[in-house]
């Protein structure tokens, strides 16, 4: 898994600092590659790896990321 491509000026708001990981970045990341665990997401970006303060944010992200996704 690597990080998603493209524009890294709109990476929207920094989840995880250690990292400079925005908040986009990590919901493009778990739609586009599929990334289903906290673990899945730091091998991707890092994040989470560091300090592991953004751990329980990235939890909740994916939490919601796979509500919208059963919902369609």
């Amino acid at each position: 898994a690597r990080p998603p491509t493209g524009s890294t000026a709109n990476t929207g708001r920094t989840v995880c600092a250690c990292f400079s990981v925005g908040e986009k970045t990590i919901l493009n990341a778990i739609r586009e590659q599929g990334l289903d665990s906290v673990e899945a997401i730091g091998t991707c970006l890092k994040a989470g790896t560091g300090c592991g303060s953004c751990v329980p944010e990235v939890r909740r992200m994916l939490q919601h990321a796979e509500g919208l996704h059963s919902v369609s």
